[in-house]
């Protein structure tokens, strides 16, 4: 049995009754004698979370019997066989309904109700009831007691959401203004806007999701000339013909002020509408024509072209109303014919920017390893191009247009592709033997490293650290120059490779060549702010060519980085050199290691009480260097120019460090 509410009242109809998803929410009123010249009106008003409209195609009325979303769908007012009761349904889909929606408010007004001075004390018997539109159960039912004098628009209930379940509650508010009241109440302004809509159905949903019940009034599926051309109320089924609904309906000027827009009505809007639909039937019926031949079609371009004409016509003919005038059955029928088109067309469409993509492909691949020699990461990234390239055709459908011409490519791609397997193994080959120099050269064995890093240059002679290495192993022979070739190499290789900056420098500076030594310890910085060696490196010479502010700077800047590094030696080193190079007592002699003559022009280190900075041949910290190891995945780690202690200068009365 139905439950009764009086005003006010709830009723929680997701759990009195769990998986209802389909709504028949009935509005009934009996109209006295006094009252019979009144037309009744039934408004639905869905609101956003703050109470307002958010556009106006989700005001459902005579003009407009459904929602933008699909979900709600109003019939006909309509006097049964007794004359005096008159009805209205609102089929109600759940689970459609807009997530942003929150509220439907369902009210009843008196058309123009200031001109024949009506109000609702002439309206007996007015009730809202909702049932389960499958079953015609009777859930709930809301019967209104009140004597509306004044008023000219009455709320009957609304149904709304809370925590995610869908209540219902008796309103009975009336107001004195009519429809326009409730208008003003809801309307946000939003007229035209549809951002705020997350969810947009077409407008055939409701119509086919919801079979209203057979007592109500039905929409007539034959146009009429001239009513095509003006606004005018939906004529009823015949199943009351008696009932005097033919005359047309405006929407009052008022009502169309707050509104903005005239949803079904006459003129622009509506022809516009029309001429839309008509448009997309044309371009169905070519759709229908070129689907013939678009499984044989292997252009991308025009598959494209196609598939998205396919798609926008399919949704447009999803939105053709069930209206008079609008074609509706014609769309029906050809998206029959169009919808089974969507799959083959995507499945050609996917195919044919497979073989696009794959051909783009092969040609990244084949340009990265022109003018060899390479190194082994380019070679790497050529395998990995032909590789996806090969994956791609071989994942094309073999029922497609193109699979033939994918086939034809795949030969040659998978030819190509064991080509540069052949250079990527040999690339291997070469980074081991460097690998192999590194280790012989921190062990000491110097010739055992050059023997290396020459057979690595053999097979690949674009190794930058097998460059390096060669000129730490040459310097550490005592070449001086073939050192600076070997650096020169590396860095025409890897130009941003600190480490063969900082090795020429040393071996600059063995030269006598103390600017040049400078600018490629600058340099090292460059690349590595963090070098602390090539800080102290540079600093000691600052201070042999007396710029010893600049020297402090350095030393101070090396034993800031020697500190955060974990570097205790060089830390201390730094210090000391600070401590040198500032030392005010008596004018510092330099010794010129080449002629063995200090600036006095005496033999060094004559003097015992004038404190003398020796800057030795090489200088570098172990802990803070790699090796000329090159690893597979193309990230070589660093190895030093020269291998030492952690001194970089000393004074005459320290000892010269071991190279």
């Amino acid at each position: 049995m139905a439950m009764q509410l009086s005003k006010g009242e709830r009723f929680n109809i997701s759990q009195e009754a769990p998986g209802l998803k389909k709504l028949a929410i009935a509005l009934g009123w009996q109209v006295t004698e006094a009252g019979q010249s009144y037309e009744i009106d039934v408004s639905a008003f869905m609101l956003g979370a703050d109470g307002k409209l958010p556009n106006d195609k989700y005001f459902i009325f005579y003009n407009n019997l459904q929602s933008f979303d699909g979900s709600v769908l109003q019939s006909i007012s309509e006097k049964n066989n007794r004359g005096q009761e008159n009805k209205s349904i609102y089929g109600v889909i759940l689970d459609k309904i807009n997530p942003e929606i929150e509220e439907v408010t369902f009210a009843v007004t008196i058309h123009e109700a200031d001109k024949i001075k009506a109000n609702f004390s002439n309206i007996k018997n007015a009730f809202i009831k909702i049932s389960n539109l499958d079953t015609k159960s009777e859930l709930v039912r809301y019967e209104l007691k009140e004597n509306f004098a004044r008023e000219t628009a009455v709320e009957f209930g609304r149904l709304y959401k809370k925590n995610g379940e869908w209540r219902f509650q008796a309103v009975g508010e009336g107001y004195q203004a009519g429809l326009q009241s409730l208008v003003d109440k809801y309307y946000s302004g939003n007229s035209n806007n549809i951002a705020s809509i997350s969810r947009e159905l077409t407008a055939g949903t409701a119509a086919d999701d919801l079979q209203l019940p057979a007592w109500d009034l039905e929409v007539d599926s034959e146009p009429e000339a001239e009513q095509s051309r003006q606004t005018r109320r939906v004529q009823p089924s015949r199943i009351n013909n008696q009932v005097n609904n033919s005359r047309s309906r405006k929407i009052p000027a008022a009502l169309l002020a707050s509104l903005g827009v005239l949803m079904l009505g006459t003129g622009a809007g509506m022809s516009a509408v029309m001429r839309s639909g008509n448009e997309t039937l044309k371009q169905a019926n070519i759709l229908a024509v070129e689907t013939q031949n678009a499984g044989k079609v292997t252009d991308v371009n025009l598959l494209r072209s196609f598939d998205r004409r396919l798609k926008e016509t399919i949704a447009n003919l999803d939105k053709i109303p069930n209206f008079p005038g609008f074609g509706y059955q014609q769309a029906r029928a050809d998206l029959l014919q169009l919808r089974p088109s969507l799959v083959p067309v995507a499945q050609n469409l996917q195919a044919a920017e497979s073989l696009e993509k794959a051909q783009q492909l092969a040609m990244e691949a084949a340009v990265v390893v022109q003018k060899p020699p390479h190194p082994m990461e380019v070679w790497h990234q050529s395998q990995s191009k032909w590789q996806q390239a090969i994956a791609l055709l071989e994942a094309i459908d073999s029922r497609t247009p193109v699979y033939n011409l994918a086939q034809n490519k795949l030969s040659n791609y998978r030819a190509n592709r064991a080509v540069i397997g052949q250079r990527v193994a040999i690339a291997q080959k070469a980074a081991n033997f460097s690998n192999q120099g590194s280790l012989k050269v921190q062990k000491g064995d110097v010739p055992g490293a050059i023997a290396n890093f020459t057979q690595a240059l053999a097979l690949n002679p674009n190794i930058p650290q097998a460059y390096l290495g060669l000129g730490i192993a040459t310097g550490q022979q005592g070449n001086k120059q073939q050192a600076i070739y070997n650096y020169d190499r590396a860095l025409q290789f890897n130009p941003n490779l600190a480490e063969a900056y900082f090795g020429r420098g040393q071996a600059y500076y063995e030269l006598g060549n103390k600017q040049k030594a400078i600018g490629d310890y600058e340099q090292a910085i460059r690349v590595n702010p963090n070098y602390g060696l090539a800080y102290l490196e540079r600093g000691a010479i600052r201070c042999m060519l007396g710029t010893k502010s600049q020297a402090v700077s350095d030393f101070q800047q090396a034993g800031e980085l020697f500190s955060k590094q974990g570097d205790g030696n060089n830390y201390q080193l730094a210090q000391s050199f600070i401590k040198d190079c500032q030392e005010p007592s008596v004018q510092a002699a330099i010794c010129d290691y080449r002629r063995n003559i200090d600036s006095f022009g005496r033999p060094c280190g004559r003097s015992v009480n004038v404190p003398i900075i020796i800057r030795r041949k090489s200088a570098i910290a172990t802990s803070s260097s790699g090796s000329t190891d090159v690893k597979s995945n193309s990230s070589p780690e660093k190895i030093a120019p020269e291998n030492s202690d952690s001194s970089s200068t000393r004074t005459r009365s320290r000892r010269r460090s071991k190279r």
